[in-house]
């Protein structure tokens, strides 16, 4: 019995031949690396090499999201990995509060991150925008859902407990991490009794809702 494989279409929307190895098997990519490749992943952080960064929070204001990633209409995006670490102020807790919306917040009163692709190349431009640091000014959320949280006793972290309790890494492979078709914003609010320091590295992928069928 003989089996055809037909062509499929790529995030980038270009038609595609199935790979086969030299002894005849499919071969398969794991998707993000696809993405990449494909140029559809991109980057932003906060703080820079030594330089920490203070997130100016000091308890939860839902207009100002210390991170916030926007999407417009049209897009789909997909948090792939969101990285946060935290250093010790002296709080007696310190809290990172992840949400979404079903609008595009727009920048506020905020500092612009600065997004780059993992394509250093630069084959797509980002659509999405992210800031930091809103201190007003951000457009109400609709549809907002909190659907992550992460909240840490700084008076219980010993230096010899083991465990690293400053670092906080929320992954594509966890099974709470949404998926927003624009127009959509996720943002973080990171916030302690005091404003807490630290950095922030944030990584996803865009793609076209049409060439999903969105």
């Amino acid at each position: 019995m003989e089996f055809k494989i037909g062509r499929s279409v790529s995030s980038t929307g270009n038609y595609e031949s199935a790979a086969l190895a030299r002894d005849s098997v499919l071969i398969t990519r794991d998707s993000i690396l696809q993405w990449k490749l494909e140029g559809r992943v991109f980057y932003a952080q906060q703080g820079d090499a030594g330089t920490k960064l203070s997130f100016a929070e000091t308890a939860y204001d839902e207009n100002e999201p210390q991170v916030a990633i926007t999407v417009p209409a049209g897009l789909l995006m997909i948090p792939l990995a969101l990285n946060i670490t935290l250093e010790d102020v002296g709080n007696t807790e310190d809290y990172i509060i992840w949400s979404t919306t079903t609008n595009d917040i727009g920048a506020g009163a905020s500092t612009v991150l600065t997004v780059v692709n993992y394509r250093r190349d630069n084959l797509f431009a980002p659509a999405c925008k992210a800031y930091g640091i809103y201190t007003t000014g951000a457009t109400t959320a609709t549809g907002l859902i909190e659907v992550h949280r992460w909240y840490h006793p700084f008076a219980s972290a010993a230096v010899t407990d083991g465990v690293d309790l400053h670092h906080h890494r929320w992954t594509i492979n966890d099974i709470d991490m949404p998926i927003l078709l624009g127009p959509a914003t996720i943002q973080a609010h990171i916030y302690g009794t005091a404003a807490v320091q630290g950095f922030g590295e944030y990584t996803w992928v865009e793609l076209d809702a049409s060439d999903l069928g969105l």
